[in-house]
């Protein structure tokens, strides 16, 4: 068995479908509000991205690799004896706060007849080799729960953040009127590197501002997108629905003053109940759950973001 590991080009777009679409058991349908099983090949490339995002057709894969590869990002596979047989995919930015320049791993998926290998272990050596190439500070990765044994045997061992996962009832908020009078959101990533990344802190901020404009035709179209920077806050903010459930949205928010938070979430709460949305998701530190306590919410879940210093 010979395992070579290199950066991933437009060309790899169908074997990293293929790795992905192992994963999916059962390919499924709506047909009349309830889920019917269906061939892959009588799915529309929206409901096949419903199985698990852009990988799922070899059309959106290729865009979304595009995109990856024009940004100078890394997408990296791993082959036997020259078969695809995984995909990883890192992003190297700055951010303030403990991570610093980052090399953060957003996607890491081997094919399932090639798992327990140690490919994926590999591929996480490779990457750690990159980072410390690009001067990175830390490696870090958002990991599935039943993955953190996995990382922590890597060396990501260390907890960076304690994430909150909340969705606010934007219903039960009175409107008002907002102080927000938001300019234009941020074309360089420069306007937002030295700001706190308050959410959605599962990603790094870098990997979130990148990917937020990154669009697929049928997939992001008819839903609410806001975003603006208002200087009175010093905050950076986008109000997204989900492509899936247009009355829901996240919120992905910069902050110059992390103490501004209570009074701009107010702000961006009402702001987004204006625009029709009636829950607002945020992925928020730990440290900062209690300051959201006094708004009609839920608590949805828990995660975790580990990291290595280099």
């Amino acid at each position: 068995m010979e395992l070579n590991i290199r950066l991933a080009t437009l060309d790899d777009a169908k074997d990293i479908t293929e790795v992905h679409c192992s994963d999916v058991e059962k390919w499924v349908r709506v047909k009349n509000n309830e889920k019917v099983e269906a061939r892959y090949e009588e799915l529309t490339i929206a409901e096949r991205y419903a199985h698990g995002g852009p990988w799922m057709s070899i059309e959106t894969c290729a865009i979304h690799l595009n995109y990856l590869l024009l940004a100078k990002q890394y997408p990296i596979v791993a082959e036997i004896d020259g078969k695809v047989v995984g995909e990883l995919e890192v992003y190297v930015g700055e951010e303030k706060g403990l991570l610093g320049k980052t090399a953060f791993i957003d996607v890491m998926v081997i094919h399932k007849d090639y798992r327990r290998r140690g490919i994926g272990r590999e591929m996480i050596a490779f990457v750690r080799e990159l980072a410390i190439k690009h001067e990175c500070n830390t490696l870090s990765v958002w990991p599935e729960k039943d993955a953190v044994p996995f990382y922590e045997k890597c060396g990501l061992d260390k907890i960076a953040y304690e994430i909150i996962h909340a969705t606010i009832n934007l219903e039960e908020i009175p409107y008002r009127s907002t102080k927000f009078e938001p300019q234009d959101f941020p074309k360089s990533y420069d306007t937002l590197k030295g700001k706190h990344f308050i959410s959605p802190r599962i990603y790094s901020g870098f990997a979130i501002w990148l990917k937020n404009g990154w669009k697929f035709a049928t997939i992001n179209d008819n839903g609410v997108y806001d975003a603006g920077y208002v200087p009175k806050f010093d905050a950076a903010y986008v109000i997204e629905s989900l492509w899936h459930k247009k009355k829901e949205a996240r919120l992905l928010l910069w902050l110059g003053n992390i103490e501004t938070f209570p009074r701009v979430l107010e702000e961006l709460c009402i702001r987004a109940r204006k625009l029709g949305i009636s829950e607002l998701h945020v992925l928020i530190e730990k440290g900062l759950y209690d300051t959201i306590k006094n708004l009609p919410h839920r608590k949805i879940g828990q995660e975790v973001v580990l990291f290595k210093t280099l």
